[in-house]
């Protein structure tokens, strides 16, 4: 998983993650901020210890499912119910992502420092 940190024309932090871990990077630019950045580390601590089995949380975008082996990251554009035509598939790698709880809490280290320093 490969991911960029910077700074757009207009000063906004922004996040681009690699092919198939796309929605990360829109959900560390549109819903993480340097306080939601260290309440999932502790939440991550809390999953590593034992003290929780499962956090879910939802934002306007996408939702997050941590477990104690994983983070599973699930845009809300993928919940609709429509038929396709045969032979039709819909792409949806930019929509869903996945990685370890360890991948995840060392972007939120790195997210958060970059947020914070000017």
């Amino acid at each position: 998983m490969e991911f960029e940190f910077f700074r757009d024309l207009n000063g906004q932090h922004r996040a681009r993650f690699s092919m198939g871990h796309e929605v990360m990077g829109a959900w560390l630019t549109d819903e993480v901020t340097v306080v939601e950045a260290s309440e999932l580390l502790s939440v991550i601590k809390q999953l590593e210890t034992g003290e929780q089995q499962e956090v879910k949380r939802s934002y306007g975008e996408c939702s997050l499912l941590l477990t104690p082996e994983e983070a599973e990251f699930s845009a809300h554009a993928l919940s609709f119910d429509s038929e396709l035509e045969e032979g039709m598939v819909y792409y949806d790698d930019e929509l869903y992502a996945g990685c370890g709880l360890d991948d995840l809490a060392r972007v939120l280290v790195q997210w958060r420092d970059f947020c914070t320093n000017k």
